[in-house]
């Protein structure tokens, strides 16, 4: 039970980029915690069939009555390492091809991934580079405040349409981010990225038929060849 939490949140996709390299690593470093992740992939596999909420009680329960310390028998370090590396890859194999993401999980994961920063120009000191600076710090009120008054006064900034609706995103505003994208993919100028990420937001806000409309959303950006297709592509295949 000792790292059960820490290793459901890996597989959730909870964890940024440097703690899942740290979560990787110890794998490769730590024969015991490697044969913990086996067991708990082993044990997901017997339950993916029951309820998300059924199978969280019903794997802690198996988890806790069956699971026995690992001794260690004298085995060297690197050979128990590899056993352990190669039973991994195939449960983690069988588990990712066997249990569906959804929707929200995608977009939760893009967000993680993609739009924790925003990037900053060097030297830029011009209202945008402020707002992207604030988003940057966590402060998305004072950041969203800013990119709507460049708006007001700017009302062709594409990129301060884009970042404003990205703001509104991280603030759970999925209906204000909807807005600004919208507007945002009416410019035909603007090298344009507002139907992915009007699809994204629904996928996020997953109300009933947002992802329906997601998905409509998503193959229009795969027709039109717009940013982000290659991504729109990816999701549309695991639909």
């Amino acid at each position: 039970m000792k790292y059960l939490d820490y290793i459901d949140d890996y597989f959730k996709g909870e964890y940024t980029a440097a703690k899942t390299r740290q979560f990787e690593q110890r794998l490769e470093d730590d024969p015991l915690f490697a044969e913990e992740v086996a067991f708990y992939l082993s044990t997901m596999q017997v339950l993916r069939q029951e309820a998300r909420t059924e199978k969280t009680a019903h794997f802690r329960t198996i988890y806790e009555a069956q699971r026995t310390p690992v001794k260690s028998i004298g085995i060297k370090k690197w050979y128990l390492a590899a056993a352990a590396a190669v039973v991994i890859g195939l449960l983690l194999a069988v588990y990712l091809l066997m249990t569906p993401v959804s929707k929200q999980q995608m977009a939760d994961r893009f967000i993680q991934q993609n739009l924790t920063t925003l990037g900053v120009t060097m030297g830029g000191a011009d209202s945008l580079e402020m707002a992207k600076g604030l988003y940057n710090q966590g402060r998305f009120i004072e950041a969203l405040s800013i990119l709507e008054t460049i708006v007001q006064h700017e009302s062709s900034n594409g990129s301060a349409m884009e970042y404003a609706g990205i703001t509104s995103l991280r603030l759970a505003k999925y209906d204000k981010a909807l807005e600004w994208f919208q507007q945002l993919s009416l410019r035909k100028s603007y090298n344009n990225p507002g139907l992915f990420y009007q699809a994204l937001t629904l996928m996020k806000r997953n109300q009933p038929g947002d992802q329906e409309k997601a998905k409509v959303l998503l193959k229009q950006v795969v027709d039109a060849n717009l940013p982000k297709k290659d991504i729109a592509q990816q999701w549309l295949k695991k639909w």
